[in-house]
């Protein structure tokens, strides 16, 4: 059975396919969330960060106000989040730019939590690798 099929068989059809989709997320950020000194707001806007990051290539793009509304929280909020994982060099807002579409927009570099992410992997290797990866 394909992954996808697996996350079908798990969710189902109707959220699993078409607009909403799936997000892959690395377990280790969550697992290891207390770590890196994330906050639960911090990892939920991560969150959407990465939702919207769907080629390795082409940086993700979402406007704070989106996530605050996902979130039900006031966009300042989301602001000081990103703030904050900034500080920390987990996430780099990049200069605003005209999208294909005309629209202006602005990017998110997460190359600073991938590597957070990795030296965490790394030195939890054994531990995952004696746990089968759960």
């Amino acid at each position: 059975m394909k992954d996808v099929e697996h996350i079908r068989a798990r969710w189902g059809e109707s959220i699993s396919t078409g607009a909403f989709g799936f997000t892959a997320v690395p377990s280790v950020l969550i697992r290891y969330q207390y770590m890196i000194g994330i906050s639960n707001t911090e990892l939920v806007v991560l969150l959407n960060l990465i939702t919207h990051w769907w080629r390795a290539d082409e940086l993700p793009y979402v406007r704070p106000t989106t996530i605050a509304n996902r979130m039900g929280v006031d966009r300042r909020t989301v602001d000081r989040t990103l703030h904050l994982l900034e500080q920390r060099n987990l996430v780099r807002r990049l200069r605003r730019e005209k999208s294909k579409n005309g629209l202006t927009i602005r990017r998110f570099d997460l190359s600073g939590l991938v590597d957070e992410l990795n030296k965490i992997a790394d030195d939890h290797r054994e531990y995952f690798s004696a746990e089968g990866g759960r």
